[in-house]
């Protein structure tokens, strides 16, 4: 069976953010740990771009393309980055908690009210910092750097254009930010799924229905049977068609020399 990569989101783990989810596995699954998440010993400078460079890794220890799945902004940018470097060795991408529409500044900005409000709350403190140890606010503070750097670039509508593999988006239905994701994303060429009572956190608040979109996903990719491939072959007919007019033009107007 086609083998499956996870990225967790930022300030998660493999665990806390895809362990429920383990139980339903039928596809081999490999969880990849963000650089600077966990009890890890140090913090790289630059630790989105060490994840796409691990991603990157992991996708050509594969025995054959897999489908990467990155959850939240951070995860789900990693994994398409990866993906993107590699579009051959890899068969597919799934994206899930994640809008094409969102900026990096937006995406600040959030970050920033997020830090506030987790500062203020012992019980949020007490649990980053059992996740992360006490470097917890380090990793707030090098995301907002590589944001602002453009060492992280959150992808856009028109990467996912340019992208030359399956993409699904796959998003809660409480959130409207991530509710309004899903047209744009299908009329960019993603296979798009909405989540019935999953919040931000999909594999968390759906972890049953999640496993099983991304197999069904992988499933499809196998059969070609995803928008790309459908817009793949429409593209194909239409340069053959394209192709046969320029020769039948040519062949009449020989006709008449």
């Amino acid at each position: 069976m086609r083998p499956v990569i996870l990225v967790h989101g930022l300030m998660g783990t493999e665990g806390s953010h895809y362990g429920s989810c383990r139980r339903w596995w039928t596809h081999s699954v490999t969880e990849f740990r963000l650089p600077g998440h966990g009890m890890w010993t140090s913090m790289p400078s630059h630790p989105a771009a060490a994840a796409v460079s691990g991603v990157q890794k992991l996708i050509d220890e594969q025995s054959e393309p897999p489908v990467v799945v990155g959850l939240s902004y951070l995860g789900a940018a990693v994994a398409f980055r990866a993906a993107e470097k590699t579009p051959e060795r890899v068969a597919g991408v799934v994206m899930s908690g994640y809008s094409f529409l969102v900026s990096g500044d937006t995406l600040n900005r959030w970050l920033e009210g997020f830090t506030r409000v987790a500062a203020r709350q012992p019980e949020a403190r007490d649990h980053f910092a059992e996740l992360h140890g006490e470097k917890w606010e380090e990793l707030l503070t090098a995301t907002f750097d590589e944001l602002s750097d453009g060492c992280l670039r959150l992808p856009n509508l028109d990467d996912l254009k340019r992208f030359r593999a399956p993409v699904q988006l796959v998003n809660g239905a409480l959130l409207q930010n991530e509710r309004n994701a899903i047209v744009p994303a299908a009329s960019a060429g993603a296979d798009v799924t909405v989540v019935a009572g999953a919040g931000h956190v999909v594999p968390m608040d759906s972890p049953r229905v999640f496993v099983a979109t991304v197999e069904e996903f992988v499933d499809r990719v196998n059969a070609e049977r995803t928008t790309f491939h459908t817009r793949r072959r429409a593209a194909e007919r239409a340069a053959r068609t394209d192709t046969s007019a320029e020769a039948t033009e040519e062949v009449e107007e020989s006709a008449h020399v």
